[in-house]
């Protein structure tokens, strides 16, 4: 019955098939995880160029022009940020679209009411005659918000992008790295991650992802904790479970849910997983202490695994539960769902 009580709760999302006649309980058996909707992004065409003919020049001029359109918001107009999204790639994307987002977010509130950009200048830094560029561009932001005068920024900032072949001989350009003016150096360089580091990290990570799925009187269950520690098939798996334990929360049938003796044991790292952040195997224990309408019951000690990407967001480092091993079916979520891969494309967070 404790195993079963784990998924009615989803506390950690995970555990064995409910007992019979446990009728508020998934059939765990059944349960088929969505595949996930992220899919990589489109890349963007430049018009009238060549990828057996290069001309770098008029191909990164035409490029930033693209590239900022797609950062400007009209009076009275929106954002679209799946024109960004076909521009970046790598660790870039993961820098640049959290960022976005806010701007995003403050345009739909009405906060931030026009963003354009003049005065825009494009140089070589660095071309390899192949499919690397490094580009300093110099760029004049003008911004106005609810309540106050345009503001005008100028900037010099260096981006490192890759050419891609399209189609026969088409040509895109997508930036997936960029110096940092604060640091001076690329956002793809990171320190060197030891395993001890890695591990101090998750268990940083999994103090969170815990304390995000606690709740008691006066402190609801919020998704929106719990929705940004999680992507792809695991998202799929775990988010709506976790609707469930809110809705069984504001039904007053379950009064708290909180955990304790966290402990995180590594079994895998590897930081070059992906192009924009490496990945972890981990075994987690927890001990859940759960309170119900019908009063306390026993608590529940359970260890279970996770693969937990480790990526940039704001700039700073940051990780995100992407698959879990079902006990109970002693399978991944990932494998579940039919998905290719486990880490979402760059640009999540």
């Amino acid at each position: 019955m404790v195993a079963a009580l784990a998924i009615v709760l989803a506390a950690c999302v995970q555990a064995p098939p409910a007992a019979p006649g446990s009728a508020s309980e998934p059939a765990a058996a059944t349960f088929v995880v969505p595949r996930p909707t992220e899919e990589p992004a489109a890349r963007t065409t430049l018009t009238s160029v060549s990828f057996s003919r290069p001309d770098i020049e008029r191909e990164l001029k035409t490029y930033f022009e693209l590239f900022y359109k797609a950062r400007t918001l009209p009076r009275g107009g929106q954002f679209d940020p799946s024109a960004l999204r076909a521009l970046v790639e790598g660790p870039y994307a993961d820098y640049t679209m959290p960022l976005f987002d806010r701007d995003i977010a403050d345009a739909k509130a009405g906060r931030l009411l026009e963003v354009s950009f003049t005065d825009l200048a494009v140089g070589i830094e660095f071309w390899n005659q192949s499919d690397t560029a490094v580009a300093n561009v110099t760029r004049t932001r003008v911004e106005l918000r609810a309540g106050g005068t345009p503001t005008r920024d100028t900037a010099k900032y260096q981006f490192k992008l890759r050419r891609h072949l399209v189609g026969t001989d088409g040509v895109s350009l997508a930036v997936v790295d960029f110096i940092d003016p604060a640091t001076q150096e690329w956002i793809s360089v990171e320190e060197t991650i030891t395993d001890t580091k890695a591990t101090s990290e998750l268990l940083a990570f999994f103090n969170d992802f815990y304390a995000a799925r606690s709740l008691a009187p006066g402190q609801p269950l919020d998704l929106n904790r719990s929705g940004p520690l999680v992507a792809g098939s695991y998202s799929a798996y775990t988010m709506p479970l976790l609707e469930r334990t809110k809705a069984e929360a504001e039904s007053g049938a379950l009064k708290e849910v909180r955990y304790g003796e966290i402990s995180v044991k590594l079994q895998s790292w590897d930081p070059k997983a992906t192009d924009h952040g490496g990945l972890a195997t981990v075994q987690v224990t927890r001990t859940a202490y759960v309170t119900r309408a019908t009063g306390a019951e026993a608590p529940q000690l359970a260890t279970y695994q996770f693969r937990v990407h480790r990526h940039l967001y704001d700039a700073k480092p940051s990780w995100l539960a992407v698959d879990f091993f079902r006990p109970d079916l002693g399978r991944w979520v990932t494998d579940i769902a039919g998905a290719t891969v486990i880490v979402p494309p760059a640009g999540h967070g």
